[in-house]
């Protein structure tokens, strides 16, 4: 039986084409793509009752500081970016 690290990479994999397809549509279009794929992964985790909350925030939680990692990079001495909100 495969391992749910296993599962995750398989499935990324079936998304990549999708998002191949969508993704490159401008700021704005790839923006929405990043919110309509985390809004239904919350929702398919909900309705599915695929991971219990507390699990499913840490696991957030750990992809806030990734995509930090990856959008920004190791520089410590960059500036902060206050000015950033939700839109």
């Amino acid at each position: 039986m495969p391992t749910v690290d296993e599962l995750q990479k398989e499935h990324e994999a079936r998304l990549a084409a999708l998002i191949a397809e969508l993704a490159g549509r401008g700021a704005d279009s790839n923006l929405a793509l990043v919110r309509a794929l985390i809004h239904k992964g919350v929702h398919l985790a909900a309705d599915q009752k695929a991971i219990e909350f507390c699990a499913l925030a840490t696991f957030l939680g750990e992809m806030i500081g990734h995509a930090h990692q990856l959008l920004h990079g190791g520089d410590k001495s960059a500036p902060a970016h206050r000015d950033a909100a939700h839109n």
